[in-house]
Formats: structure tokens, C-alpha cells, sequence
């Protein structure tokens, strides 16, 4: 199993590592949000987990990105933040909960895909009618 980990802060980032590492799972953290989108399609990972605080702006466009593309939607997004989620295609942890012993992260890794199978909108296959073009 490949996890992505788009998180910031060293100190959140360090507990994640530690939970998925511990269950033998291949982690890559990554701080430039850039970076992930470049890599995601060539990697195709089993999840993809991110910070909200630190990526707000990118977060949404990750979620687009895993729902609407054809490769990635066995990929599941997890979101670690404060108060409630804000996509209903994504697992949500509290950061709160991050400090437990167990945080949730792989009970979330092995849960329910979120993001099934969608044809999108006429944006979306028009964006996809130009890149086979």
C-alpha cells in the first residue's frame, strides 16, 4: 500500500508517519502541493492524506482531482483538520485525535472508498475532450 502525505508542520506530519509506518505501509510526505499534483497520476496511490490548515487553496482541487480522474479513483482522500469536513468524498480526522494512540489513519485507509465512480460535469468532459484531442 502507497500513501501520499501532503502535511507542513513536522510535529503533525511525524505522528502520521509514525502510525502508517508502524503498519508497514510505504509513506511519501511532501510539503510542496505542486509537487503532489505532478506525481500523483505516475504513482497512483491508495491514499492521499492531507492537512487542511496548511492547504486549504489545494485541498478541494486534490479532492476534484482524485474524483473526476479516471486512474485515481480507487485512491481515497483523507483529511486531517479542526470542526467538521467539508467534502463529503473524503475521510475526516480530527487533529485533535491525532495524539491517541490510535488516530484513525488506517482504520480510514482500510474504511470506504468516498470517491466512486462520477462522470462529472460538462466542464469536466470538455476539459477531458481537449486533453485527448
Amino acid at each position: 500500500m502507497l500513501v501520499l502525505v501532503l502535511i507542513e508542520e513536522n510535529s503533525i506530519a511525524d505522528l502520521v508517519l509514525k502510525e502508517l509506518r508502524e503498519a508497514d505501509i510505504i509513506v511519501f510526505r511532501y510539503r510542496d502541493p505542486l509537487r503532489v499534483v505532478d506525481c500523483i497520476t505516475e504513482l497512483v496511490p491508495d491514499a492521499l492524506v492531507v492537512r487542511q490548515k496548511d492547504f486549504p487553496l489545494h485541498a478541494p482541487m486534490l479532492a476534484a482531482m482524485i474524483r473526476f480522474y479516471k486512474s485515481l479513483q480507487s485512491c481515497k482522500l483523507i483529511l486531517i483538520g479542526e470542526g467538521e469536513s467539508s467534502f463529503p468524498v473524503c475521510s475526516f480526522i480530527k487533529e485533535a485525535s491525532l495524539s491517541e494512540k490510535t488516530s484513525g489513519i488506517c482504520s480510514a485507509l482500510l474504511g470506504p472508498n468516498y470517491a466512486g465512480a462520477h462522470r462529472g460535469s460538462r466542464l469536466v468532459a470538455r476539459a477531458q475532450r481537449m486533453v485527448r484531442d
